[in-house]
């Protein structure tokens, strides 16, 4: 996460301070809401593995909407599109998700199983 006034990168396990290390920004609010997201993610992989892909992904949307800039909940919530036929949004989700970080390791594996499976067809 970066602090919006100066965009130093906030790194909660070096300090439990709520204020940039840089500006000095209260960063209390955001971080309340990134942990939200959070827990809305954390919500989502469980109901995911009980396969509730519906209240899976209304639960990571809720994510989404708090945190945008999280490259696994957008890979998420191509995983749990593509896991309901939705694979033009999967796509989508996926390359968002490489957008904000070109190692995400689940964004990348979908795209390259699909590159393979596109490969095979032709």
């Amino acid at each position: 996460m970066k602090c919006p006034v100066c965009g130093a990168v906030y790194r909660s396990a070096m300090s439990s301070a709520l204020t940039c290390r840089r500006c000095k920004a209260d960063l209390s609010d955001l971080i309340r809401l990134y942990d939200q997201a959070m827990w809305y993610h954390r919500q989502s992989l469980y109901l995911l593995q009980h396969k509730n892909y519906v209240e899976a992904e209304a639960n990571n949307k809720q994510a989404l909407t708090m945190y945008s800039s999280n490259a696994d909940f957008h890979a998420l919530a191509g995983k749990l599109r593509a896991l309901q036929g939705n694979f033009a949004d999967a796509i989508a989700s996926w390359q968002q998700a490489l957008q904000l970080d070109s190692q995400n390791a689940i964004a990348s594996t979908a795209m390259q199983m699909l590159k393979s499976v596109m490969s095979n067809e032709g």
